[in-house]
């Protein structure tokens, strides 16, 4: 019992440790939570999705960077992000941005006195959280009344303690319960869950995934999607900087559908693509890694989210207060005896 007390703290701690040093750049000002309002980097970042940004030294900036920045002749607290197509080395850098999904590159330059920061993380849709906040009926039943709820049993639980004689009782009790309810999990059920559920999405998966691996690119390269989910694609070549040479280095193309792709002639990528089941942003992170990362990421992520849908067909709650006794044989076999009266 010691032993799983010392384990569940230290768990404790290493969620309390991880989540504080989350917090801190947050609270030091070295990363912003900004929400995406156009779809100027479509589908990088959607509208209404929540991102964060990382203060970086801007000599550290290169081309193909994520960056957010002061947008000019706007208000002081908007802020725009775009990715870096060229820098103009200065006595104070300058870069020249563009959103992915226009045409057209950004009319203005971007001082590096002017960078908030580099994009770090993508939180999908989790934007529309604080404009949801501002409906007052839902702040009520979401925000007000779970919190007062929580109130009130904090009250009942300090006036239940507050008499050691009934303190005393309840904690008995609480131990009486405990040996007469544990959980159980059924590992044959969770293991056929995980099984039958990794089966048929890796073939989800696989039906649905385009070429991965080392190619050559040539002027003109033709992108298709055979499978019936939309399909993204993310071309990696040896420099990072030569990405903005490939227009677009990375996609989406929807089901049976084709898009044609122009890049310098001969010029060796890793190619990967996986369907459109994660966001496209971590789909470029795990590509970074490893080409069938991110395929591979999705089958994991959507058989461990359909097993926890399925928690009450592997997950029981043992509430005999005795385990029955198993019978052996030779015991069995007495038993007969004595009941039939044979010497």
């Amino acid at each position: 019992m010691k032993e799983k007390e010392t384990l569940q703290t230290v768990i404790a701690l290493l969620v309390a440790v991880f989540l504080i040093s989350s917090l801190i750049p947050f609270f030091t000002g070295s990363a912003k939570a900004l929400i995406v309002l156009s779809g100027s980097m479509t589908p990088l970042m959607l509208p209404g999705d929540m991102i964060t940004v990382k203060s970086v030294n801007p000599d550290e900036l290169e081309v193909g960077d994520v960056i957010a920045f002061r947008d000019p002749g706007s208000k002081p607290d908007s802020f725009v992000t775009h990715r870096i197509i060229s820098i103009e080395e200065r006595d104070e850098r300058v870069f020249r941005t563009k959103g992915d999904a226009n045409e057209e590159e950004d009319s203005f330059k971007v001082p590096a006195s002017n960078v908030v920061g580099r994009l770090t993380f993508v939180i999908p849709f989790a934007g529309y959280l604080p404009a949801a906040s501002r409906d007052k009926t839902l702040f009520f039943f979401t925000v007000i009344l779970p919190a007062c709820l929580i109130i009130l049993d904090e009250v009942r639980n300090i006036i239940k303690y507050s008499n050691p004689a009934s303190t005393h009782k309840m904690k008995l009790d609480q131990k009486k319960t405990a040996r007469r309810v544990s959980p159980v999990v059924l590992g044959k059920w969770l293991a056929t869950l995980i099984l039958i559920s990794g089966f048929v999405f890796s073939g989800i998966v696989a039906d649905n995934q385009g070429k991965n691996g080392p190619a050559v690119l040539e002027e003109e390269n033709i992108i298709e999607n055979s499978g019936f989910l939309p399909l993204v694609y993310v071309f990696m070549p040896d420099n990072p900087e030569h990405r903005v040479d490939i227009d677009h280095w990375y996609g989406v193309v929807p089901p049976a559908d084709t898009i044609q792709v122009t890049a310098p002639e001969n010029t060796p990528v890793v190619v990967s693509s996986a369907p459109y089941i994660l966001p496209v942003f971590w789909i470029i992170a795990l590509a970074d890694v490893n080409p069938y990362l991110p395929g591979m990421a999705g089958v994991v992520l959507y058989t461990l989210v359909f097993a926890l849908l399925l928690f009450p067909l592997w997950h029981r709650k043992s509430a005999s207060g005795k385990r029955r006794k198993r019978v052996r044989p030779c015991r069995l076999f007495a038993q007969w005896k004595r009941a039939l009266h044979i010497s």
